[in-house]
Order: structure tokens, then sequence, then C-alpha cells
């Protein structure tokens, strides 16, 4: 099944309206950067499917990957505090210490 431009930028739209929640000018920024690659490749070419397709996987991974930093604009001790989304991708640090399905050994790098 082909995905349409039209239906690759509005998934585009719709992950940064959630990637970049209230941060504006970074939200106008991502937006008026999706427009301009879309204006470029306007007219249906060879490669089309291959910029569909890096589109849908831009919006995936700004879906699903990218966590917001939020902290008060007040205060310079203020924490950070991270905005996380029923999309974002929690996954376990088990399948770091597995490289190409081998074993890594994970050893501490000095002794105390």
């Amino acid at each position: 099944m082909t995905v349409s431009p039209l239906s690759a930028y509005r998934q585009l739209l719709r992950a940064t309206r959630i990637a970049f929640q209230d941060d504006y000018p970074l939200l106008y920024a991502a937006r008026a950067e999706a427009r301009r690659r879309f204006d470029e490749h306007r007219r249906p070419g060879v490669d089309s499917p291959m910029h569909i397709q890096h589109a849908i996987e831009t919006a995936n991974i700004l879906r699903h990957n990218l966590v917001q930093g939020v902290r008060e604009a007040d205060k310079e001790d203020a924490q950070w505090q991270l905005r996380i989304h029923e999309d974002i991708e929690r996954g376990d640090n088990d399948s770091i210490k597995t490289a190409g399905g081998q074993s890594v050994k994970v050893e501490k790098c000095c002794s105390s």
C-alpha cells in the first residue's frame, strides 16, 4: 500500500504538534522546514516514494523517540521535567547489552 504525499505531510505535521507542544518557535521552524522540503519535491519523480518514506520515518521518530525537556524560565536552578506522552517508546536497557546476537560483558571502568 502506497502512502500519498499529502498523507505523509499530514503525519509529519501531527508529529511536530506532539513533539514540540508549547514550544512555538521550534514548532513553527519544524513545520516551515517540512513545508520547504515538500515544496522542493513538488513534482512527482522517480525518487518520490523515497521522499515520502523519509517523511513518514521522520514523523515516527518525532512521535516515538523525541522527548522534550521543560523548566521554569524564571528560575536558573529549576529542575528539568521531561514531557513523556503515551506515544513515547519505552524500552529497557537489556537490548543494549546484546550486540548482533552476541552477549556483551559490562564491567566497571575502574576499581573502587
